[in-house]
């Protein structure tokens, strides 16, 4: 729980006491339970500073997947970060009142930080979300008191840091203005809930299309379909960079952040085509792509990929033969060696990256969801979503509906070349191919 001005700094790493991933911070910042705490199957752990700082890791759980047949920890050592406001604290607190019983309650003053740089009260906070708390379980008659909507304008930054190779990428976060609906409430849950989510905001999205602004509406059920439709994308192209006479190294990331709500049930939901199938290994609910290289002179090549769960796509191949991505986060090493330091995935050894080999030192790339560029029977539009109704911004009335191409994508590629013994790190965000179309969905 943050005061107005206050910042809260962690980094995720591979846990040194386990074998997946944990936050790891110095920051005072309150949060509920507290980081460090020493119980349960994986527990965290504190340590006092030589200047008086304490260092706190608390490792990630895999409880959601523990029922998979591919069920390590591992799991949490590759993915992306979401960040959702859940409130404010409201700042006028509650004042005791000995006659009737009442004690005194002013989370926004116990999160606030004092002259030595701590909050003023933490573990008040922590028995507000414990048992007979103000903010405990919704049976409470006091839950929500002092707990506001959210009201935005939070922002975020992170760095990625190759240890190794002494470099550094930073990464600049997707924000989503107005995520919840102007009447949404307060919308803290008990700490523990994987609530709120991506499902949880706003069913109205304002998408870009063609010079013009659409209002898409979704059904209430389908209120991730509004979050998925700001990053419909065809395709997203980006540079590549893997000079041998600089060392050149390139990676892309490509991150689906909806892509668990599509895949998890019986069948696969559009946008996406493929079920997660929780009885096999990891790499299925895949989807087909067709990759395509241009380098600096205009001369295309096919490139050509060396594993297993990302093949290539000769001449003449099957569509069934495209490359595939097969995660919600995917790392694509291009030239089988990673600039972030991934370990890269091989035929007995399903790991974070998989390796791509670039037939073009410098250049560009294209990764089409559409499976446009394939042979003649790949060209099939795939991926799509549907709305319910749309209309254009100021036009008024609503139309039967909007269909946007592509499936929900961000992310970005990170580069590493070496300057004599000097290595450099930069990044550059995916540019996103939109399409669609602004008529009823059934003439499609």
């Amino acid at each position: 729980m943050l005061s107005p001005r206050d910042h809260f700094a962690f980094t995720v790493f591979a846990d040194p006491n386990g074998d997946g991933a944990a936050i790891i911070t110095r920051d005072n910042s309150c949060t509920v339970p507290q980081l460090g705490a020493a119980s349960g199957d994986y527990p965290g752990y504190t340590q006092e500073n030589a200047d008086g700082s304490i260092t706190r890791v608390q490792p990630f759980l895999p409880y959601q997947y523990a029922d998979d047949e591919y069920d390590a920890v591992q799991r949490t050592l590759a993915g992306h970060v979401e960040v959702i406001e859940m409130g404010v604290l409201n700042p006028t607190g509650r004042a005791a009142d000995a006659e009737n019983g009442v004690t005194a309650f002013d989370p926004a003053a116990y999160a606030t930080h004092d002259s030595s740089g701590v909050p003023a009260d933490c573990g008040a906070l922590v028995s507000a979300w414990s048992t007979g708390g103000d903010w405990f379980g919704a049976e409470n008659a006091n839950a929500g008191v002092q707990m506001l909507a959210p009201s935005g304008g939070l922002y975020g930054l992170s760095n990625m840091l190759n240890n190794s190779d002494a470099a550094a990428y930073g990464v600049e976060p997707a924000a989503i203005a107005d995520f919840w609906a102007s009447d949404a409430g307060e919308q803290h849950t008990n700490p523990g809930d994987t609530l709120p989510s991506l499902a949880s905001g706003d069913v109205a999205a304002i998408v870009p299309n063609a010079g013009e602004a659409f209002t898409i509406t979704y059904a209430a059920a389908d209120a991730v379909d509004a979050v998925s439709s700001l990053f419909m994308a065809e395709s997203i192209s980006n540079d590549v960079m893997v000079n041998p006479d600089l060392s050149g190294e390139t990676d892309w990331v490509v991150t689906f952040p909806t892509r668990r709500y599509y895949v998890n049930g019986t069948t696969a939901e559009k946008p996406f085509t493929d079920v997660y199938d929780s009885d096999e290994a990891p790499n299925n609910a895949c989807e087909r792509v067709v990759i395509s290289q241009v380098d600096r002179e205009e001369s295309g090549t096919d490139p050509v990929v060396d594993t297993p769960i990302f093949s290539p796509a000769p001449p003449g191949a099957d569509p069934a033969d495209l490359p595939e991505l097969c995660y919600e986060t995917n790392t694509i090493a291009v030239n089988g060696v990673s600039a972030v330091n991934a370990t890269v995935s091989t035929a007995d050894n399903i790991n974070v990256a998989v390796g791509l080999d670039s037939a073009n030192a410098e250049g560009w790339q294209t990764i089409s969801f559409m499976l446009t560029g394939g042979t003649a029977s790949a060209r099939t539009e795939e991926h799509w979503l549907e709305s319910a109704t749309e209309s254009l911004d100021g036009a008024g009335e609503d139309a039967a509906g909007l269909r946007l191409n592509g499936l929900p994508v961000m992310g970005f590629a990170a580069f590493e070349y070496t300057n004599g013994s000097k290595n450099f790190g930069f990044v550059s965000d995916h540019k996103t191919s939109i399409g669609g179309s602004a008529t009823s969905a059934a003439a499609n």
